[in-house]
């Protein structure tokens, strides 16, 4: 990605009373999140878009609360056209609010490795992908990968025999590695082996 410029604020910035907990621009589209004391300083307001269009939504409504309010005014990644948030809520539970400025509402979906995660071993080449766990019948997880943009999916299932531990998607895989549209999915075994599954990423 080419990003040419990029501007955040992600303090809390009291302005002609408002409070503005993000202000993005990225390429010329935007992203801001906002509330006005005098009504609810946790009623959060969110614009978004590009030079062609813009959408204004409210933070509060039902189909958000999963989010919580406040939730976080980091943004993790930003695409062509989306801004990604990610928020939790609780142990093991993981949401991304994703902002694409082509579309009048946010996506808010499950999340288990995105570009730029800390804690886990997750490198990529193309930032535009993110990675959900999806539980199959045989008690075996799938990875769901995942196109920020376009929403595109493409399943990966894993052994059934990688399963251990209580069953946790970080207890299973020990690294995953996407470069040249190729995946790389690694667990290490007790006995020192090494088994991966590596597949072409197609995002159909």
């Amino acid at each position: 990605m080419n990003l040419e410029k990029t501007e955040t604020k992600t303090k809390l910035i009291k302005n002609n009373d408002t409070i503005f907990w993000l202000d993005t621009i990225s390429n010329d589209k935007f992203l801001k999140i906002y509330s006005k004391p005098e009504n609810d300083w946790q009623n959060l307001t969110a614009e978004f878009g590009n030079k062609n269009q813009n959408h204004r939504i409210d933070l509060k409504a039902k189909e958000y609360e999963i989010l919580g309010i406040p939730f976080t005014n980091q943004i993790e990644w930003i695409t062509e056209k989306s801004f990604a948030l990610i928020n939790g809520c609780g142990t093991n539970c993981r949401y991304v609010l994703i902002f694409n400025t082509e579309s009048e509402k946010p996506i808010i979906t499950p999340i288990e490795y995105y570009p730029g995660i800390k804690y886990v071993n997750y490198k990529t080449d193309n930032p535009n992908l993110y990675v959900a766990v999806e539980q199959n019948n045989d008690e075996s997880l799938s990875l769901i990968i995942i196109d920020t943009d376009s929403q595109k999916t493409q399943k990966v299932n894993l052994p059934k025999h990688w399963n251990r531990g209580i069953g946790q998607i970080y207890g299973i895989v020990d690294e995953i590695e996407i470069k040249n549209t190729k995946i790389k999915i690694i667990q290490y075994q007790e006995n020192g082996l090494k088994e991966e599954v590596d597949e072409i990423l197609t995002q159909n």
